[in-house]
């Protein structure tokens, strides 16, 4: 009796520990919307704090008191190569100039609570993904849109429209608000009601992202609701393509002279400083965190401006193989599954993230940032494909 006893608590305690990751879950992506910039305290680590609280803590009380959950995150195809690509990182801590290893070591552990905790309170059922990016993309939207009314400007004084707290930088939020566009878009809705709010909240978002002037989302949000729709059939697929490719076009010529205007951005200068950087630690890398300065046109920049460019200076060739492997099975696993939504969701995403990282979002490995709504979020998600077959051409759900 005792025994079962004991079981029945462990199942309440781990019911209650899901739910309370759920709404960490929540806090993850409304958090960094919402939070106000120039308080009295840092809205950053406040941010941190309460996602300490609502999604790590519980997670690893979770995999402490269900030792064998952890085994529905070690079945992932791309899990492995995760946790090598982590490890590396936290062995290069050992010759790294970073001064704060342990903050390092913190931020990969923080993805691994993350990718499990995203498994223990998602369960695998796309209903549950539908509603959290629904209320987050809710969150974004509003956010966005009080942005817009106070004009936000990007912290670098710019003029460049930005968002909130940890999103206080154009190029952070457009990334994020492009994400949101994705999660708003993906799902169908019936309710006449609900499909005009889910195209203003598209609308919104989408105005946003160009008035934050970063090209990159621009060409990434472009390219990743085109890959969208082309993975849909029918009229209404056909129509959708042909509307963004019109849309598409008008909006280059109608920004052509921002477009020219602002050349490079110095990005092929600093592409060619980077792997003078790696040449110099090729196989170790300076160490995850290392501290390094990139002197291009007057600037002093303290990161590469591209993903794979800051994980072959960290990381050296491992780093930057495993990151690929990793990046590459995500996009295979999206298509491999592009006939179901969420399939299509996690390959637009891939692709939205894979434009913009080229100029913009450096850090992989990190504390949650915008971020990881394009690396991190589409890696959980694909844990969720596969649990039935993709559907064949023609029989789209949607």
């Amino acid at each position: 009796m005792q025994v079962g006893h004991d079981k029945q608590i462990r199942a309440d305690l781990g019911l209650w520990l899901r739910r309370l990751l759920r709404f960490g879950l929540m806090w993850l992506f409304a958090g960094m919307a919402v939070l106000p910039a120039g308080v009295s305290y840092n809205p950053g680590h406040f941010y941190q704090y309460v996602l300490g609280l609502t999604l790590y803590l519980p997670a690893l009380l979770l995999l402490v008191l269900q030792p064998g959950s952890f085994a529905l995150l070690w079945r992932q195809p791309s899990m492995k190569w995760v946790l090598a690509l982590l490890s590396w990182g936290v062995v290069s801590l050992a010759w790294s100039t970073t001064a704060h290893p342990s903050s390092e070591l913190g931020r990969s552990v923080s993805i691994v609570l993350f990718l499990y905790g995203w498994t223990q309170a998602i369960e695998g059922k796309e209903d549950y993904i539908r509603r959290l990016l629904t209320c987050a993309g809710v969150v974004m939207t509003l956010a966005a849109l009080a942005a817009m009314l106070v004009f936000q400007v990007d912290d670098h004084g710019d003029g460049r429209l930005s968002a909130f707290g940890v999103m206080n930088n154009a190029n952070l939020a457009a990334a994020a608000m492009a994400a949101a566009v994705l999660w708003l878009s993906a799902w169908t809705v019936e309710a006449v009601r609900y499909r005009i709010a889910q195209a203003v909240a598209v609308a919104v978002l989408v105005l946003f992202v160009f008035l934050t002037f970063t090209r990159s989302a621009w060409g990434g949000l472009f390219a990743a609701l085109l890959v969208f729709c082309l993975c849909q059939h029918g009229a209404r697929a056909r129509w959708q393509v042909i509307a963004l490719l019109v849309l598409g076009c008008a909006g280059a010529a109608f920004t052509l002279p921002d477009l020219t205007n602002r050349g490079w951005s110095l990005r092929p200068e600093i592409l060619r400083n980077s792997w003078q950087l790696f040449q110099q630690h090729p196989w170790l890398g300076m160490g995850q965190g290392a501290v390094f300065n990139i002197d291009v046109g007057g600037l002093v920049l303290t990161h590469a401006h591209n993903l794979f460019s800051q994980l072959a200076i960290e990381l050296g060739v491992p780093g930057l193989l495993m990151g690929l492997v990793v990046w590459g099975m995500l996009g295979w696993r999206g298509w491999q599954h592009r006939y179901e939504v969420l399939g299509r969701l996690v390959l637009s995403t891939w692709v939205l993230a894979t434009i913009i990282v080229q100029f913009d979002l450096p850090h992989l490995i990190d504390s949650p940032r915008p971020t990881w709504l394009l690396t991190w979020l589409p890696l959980a998600m694909s844990f969720s494909l596969g649990g039935r077959e993709s559907q064949a051409p023609g029989t789209d759900s949607t």
